[in-house]
C-alpha cells in the first residue's frame, strides 16, 4: 500500500511539472499568434539588390503591442498595386531577422524608495540590475549591433549627493552582452539609491542627446542603403515627478517628446499599482496624488507610482507603457519592449519590371489570425539603380562567348595551321 501511495504521488508530481511547462509554453508561444492585427507599417526604406528587394515590416496589436506570432501565409506582397509572389524562405519572422542597429537608453530611478522591497522580497534596485541583465542576455542572443547605455538618474537633497545626468553619462554605451556592460551592472548592484525623482528633465535631456542629427551613430544619409538605427528610451521608475510645478514640466517635456518623433520611449512603473494601493490603504478606489500624505489612509510618496504618466508618455512617442511589481515581471516586460523595438518581419522578392532608372511601389496587406480582418500598410517607393542579369542568364551568355570565339578564333587558328602544314609536305 505505501509503495502503491508513493507511486501514485510520483505520478502527480510527474504530469504536474509537465502541465505546468506546457501551460507555461501555450502562455509564452499561444498567445501572440492570436493577437489582433491593428497596424502594419514598412519601416525604413526597401533595401534594393540589383532586382532584389527587401521589406521589413512592423505589425502592431493593441496597445501598440508587438504582434510575434504570424506566418508567411498572413502576408501579401504587392508591387505597383500587384500582387508579387515570394518564397518561404524569403519570409523571415522577428526571431529569424538580424535586427537593425540599435541605440537603447535606460534611465534608471535611483531614488530612495528603490531601496524597499518588491513584492518577491527583492530590493526593487536588484530586481531591476537583474531584469536589465536578462534584457542583455536576450539581445546578445538575437544578435545584430545593439549598443546600450544604463543611465542612473534622481535629484540630490540634503544627505544625497544624486545622480545628474549629462553627456557623458549617456556616452557609456556597451554592446549587448559585452563583458564591460556586466562591470557596469555590478557597479551600479552596489551603489545605494537616495535621490529624489525628477522624471522629466532627465529624459529631456536623454531625448536631445539621441536627437544630435550631427551624430553618424543615430542617424544615416537619405540616400543611403544602411538601416536606420532605431533609437529608443526605456524609464524605469518607482515613483513620480515630485517637483512644484509639475504640469508645466510636463508640458514642456511633451514639446521634446514632438521634436524627436523618431525616438521611441518606453515607460515602466515598478511598485504596486494604484488599485492596489488603494486597497493596501482602504481608500475605496485607486490612489492619486491627491492620496499623498493625507488623512488616516494616507498613501506614503514611497510607494506612489505615477501610471497616468508614465502611460502617456510612452503614447506620445509611440511605445509601451507597462506596470510591474517584481523582477521577474521587469524582466518580462523588458523583453516586451525588445521586441516593439526590433521585432519585424521580412520579405524579399524580386523585383518584376526590373529596369534601370525605374521606380516602383511597395505595401504589405496581412490577415489578422483573430477574426481574419486585413490591415494594409501605407506605401513605400523605390527605384532600381543598378540591374545585372541573372545568374542563369550570364552563364548562357558566357558560354555563348566562349562558343564564338572557339568558332571565331581557335577553329580558324587550327585551320590556318592545318594549311600551313599542308603547303609545307608540299614543298617538301
Amino acid at each position: 500500500m505505501k509503495k502503491k501511495s508513493i507511486d501514485l504521488f510520483t505520478t502527480i508530481a510527474f504530469w504536474t511539472r509537465r502541465l505546468s511547462i506546457s501551460t507555461l509554453m501555450l502562455v509564452c508561444f499561444g498567445s501572440p499568434s492570436l493577437a489582433q492585427v491593428e497596424n502594419a507599417e514598412i519601416i525604413g526604406n526597401p533595401i534594393v539588390k540589383e532586382d532584389r528587394v527587401t521589406v521589413r515590416i512592423k505589425v502592431k496589436g493593441k496597445e501598440d503591442k508587438p504582434v510575434m506570432g504570424l506566418f508567411d501565409t498572413d502576408f501579401r506582397l504587392l508591387v505597383d498595386n500587384k500582387e508579387v509572389k515570394f518564397k518561404p524562405k524569403d519570409w523571415k519572422n522577428p526571431e529569424q531577422t538580424v535586427p537593425p542597429p540599435a541605440w537603447i537608453i535606460v534611465l534608471l530611478d535611483f531614488s530612495g524608495s528603490m531601496n524597499q522591497l518588491d513584492s518577491r522580497g527583492k530590493t526593487k534596485l536588484e530586481g531591476a540590475i537583474n531584469a536589465i541583465r536578462e534584457f542583455s542576455e536576450v539581445l546578445a542572443e538575437r544578435g545584430g549591433n545593439t549598443q546600450l547605455s544604463i543611465v542612473p538618474f534622481g535629484k540630490p537633497g540634503e544627505k544625497c549627493e544624486g545622480y545628474p545626468v549629462n553627456k557623458d553619462s549617456f556616452d557609456k554605451f556597451f554592446p549587448a552582452g559585452d563583458f564591460k556592460l556586466e562591470n557596469h551592472l555590478n557597479y551600479l548592484a552596489g551603489l545605494t539609491p537616495c535621490a529624489s525623482t525628477n522624471l522629466y528633465q532627465p529624459l529631456k535631456k536623454a531625448l536631445t542627446f539621441l536627437g544630435n542629427e550631427e551624430d553618424s551613430r543615430f542617424y544615416v544619409p537619405e540616400d543611403s542603403q544602411k538601416p536606420q538605427p532605431r533609437l529608443s528610451v526605456i524609464l524605469l521608475s518607482d515613483g513620480y515627478h515630485n517637483l512644484a510645478n509639475e504640469e508645466r514640466d510636463f508640458k514642456d517635456l511633451q514639446r521634446y517628446l514632438r521634436i524627436n518623433e523618431e525616438i521611441i520611449v518606453h515607460t515602466l512603473g515598478y511598485g504596486l499599482t494604484p488599485e492596489q494601493l488603494g486597497t493596501k490603504y482602504q481608500l475605496g478606489r485607486p490612489a492619486t496624488r491627491k492620496d499623498l500624505g493625507k488623512g488616516e489612509g494616507k498613501v506614503p510618496e514611497e510607494e506612489f507610482v505615477d501610471r497616468d504618466r508614465l502611460k502617456q508618455i510612452a503614447n506620445l512617442s509611440g511605445g509601451i507603457t507597462e506596470f510591474s511589481g517584481d523582477a521577474e515581471a521587469i524582466a518580462s516586460n523588458l523583453k516586451l519592449f525588445l521586441d516593439a523595438l526590433l521585432g519585424e518581419y521580412e520579405i524579399t522578392y524580386t523585383e518584376p519590371n526590373p529596369e534601370r532608372g525605374s521606380k516602383h511601389q511597395v505595401y504589405v496587406e496581412i490577415t489578422s489570425p483573430e477574426d481574419n480582418s486585413v490591415v494594409k500598410s501605407e506605401p513605400k517607393s523605390y527605384s532600381i539603380f543598378r540591374f545585372s542579369l541573372p545568374a542563369q542568364t550570364r552563364h548562357i551568355m558566357f558560354l555563348c562567348v566562349l562558343l564564338l570565339l572557339g568558332l571565331g578564333g581557335v577553329v580558324p587558328f587550327w585551320l590556318w595551321g592545318k594549311s600551313l602544314k599542308e603547303q609545307a609536305l608540299e614543298d617538301y
